[in-house]
């Protein structure tokens, strides 16, 4: 069988299943970035990582994640 006699098989079994839903999805929101929560009063530093002590900025990183150069 070819493809367009199953498609024409399938069509005639089901005639009430359209090809696409239609679904309306809302809008994004808009969120300020997020920024450096390290210290007080915050850094503020942007762009940042999340870590599992919280949103950080390259230079207040967690220690174990630091990205050292090695000579």
């Amino acid at each position: 069988m070819t493809r367009d006699k199953v498609a024409q098989k399938i069509a005639e079994r089901f005639p009430d299943v359209p090809g696409q839903l239609a679904v309306e999805v809302p809008a994004g929101e808009d969120k300020p970035p997020k920024v450096c929560d390290y210290g007080n009063p915050r850094c503020g530093a942007v762009p940042v990582r999340f870590y599992p002590n919280g949103w950080k900025c390259d230079e207040h990183q967690p220690a174990r994640t630091s990205r050292r150069t090695t000579q």
